[in-house]
C-alpha cells in the first residue's frame, strides 16, 4: 500500500512516541544508556509528544507523519523559529526500523521543505546528528546537507553525547534542490 503523508494530530501521539522510542533504541544503543532504552524512554517519549502535540504545541511548530495500511511509519518534526540564526530546525526524522531505505524519509524531508517553505523565506535549514550515527550522516549527507560545528548536547537519561550540526542552502523557489532528484 502507499505511504500517504500528512499533518500529525493528537490521536497520533501514541503512535508517534512509540516509533520514536522504537527509533532511539535501534539508532542510539551504546550511546544512551540500555537502563534508559529499555525502561523509562517509552513513558519519557509519550510524555514528551503529548505536550508537543496536546498540551502546549508551539505555533512554529510542523509534524507530519508518514502512514501505511493505518500504522505510523514515519515522522517529521520542524520549528520555525528555535534557533533563527539558522533558520528552521528539522529536530525530528524517525522512520520505522523495518521501514528505512524505503524513501520515506526523503519523502518527509521533501513534505516538511514544503512546510518551510509554505511558511517564510528562508535561505537554509539545519538539524542535529549524533556524532557517531553514521547511517543517518551518509542520508543527510546524500540528500546535500553539510556537517558543520560540533557540540555536546544531553539526552533525557542525562548521558552526555557529541552531535554535528548540519546545514543544507534552500535554493529558491522553482530552483531545482538535491531533495528534489
Amino acid at each position: 500500500m502507499a505511504v500517504e503523508i500528512r499533518p500529525a494530530e493528537a490521536g497520533d501521539v501514541e503512535a508517534i512516541a512509540a516509533l520514536h522510542t522504537e527509533s532511539w533504541r535501534v539508532a542510539y544503543r551504546g550511546t544512551f544508556s540500555d537502563d534508559y532504552l529499555d525502561g523509562e524512554a517509552a513513558g519519557e517519549r509519550l510524555r514528551h509528544w503529548i505536550n508537543r502535540l496536546r498540551s502546549v504545541p508551539r505555533p512554529d511548530q510542523g509534524v507530519l507523519v508518514a502512514m501505511e495500511d493505518g500504522a505510523c511509519v514515519g515522522f517529521i518534526c520542524i520549528y520555525l523559529e528555535l534557533e533563527p540564526a539558522w533558520g528552521p530546525l528539522l529536530d525530528n526524522l524517525h522512520v520505522r526500523p523495518d521501514r528505512k531505505g524505503r524513501g520515506i524519509g526523503a519523502r518527509l524531508i521533501r513534505e516538511g521543505l514544503a512546510w518551510v517553505r509554505a511558511r517564510g523565506c528562508f535561505d537554509r535549514w539545519h538539524l542535529w546528528v549524533l556524532e557517531g550515527n553514521a547511517a543517518a550522516r551518509r542520508v543527510y549527507e546524500h540528500l546535500g546537507w553539510e556537517p558543520g560545528e560540533r557540540a555536546i548536547h544531553i539526552a533525557p537519561d542525562g548521558t552526555e553525547y557529541a552531535s554535528l550540526r548540519y546545514t543544507q542552502r534552500l535554493e529558491p523557489v522553482g530552483a531545482q534542490s538535491s531533495l528534489e532528484t
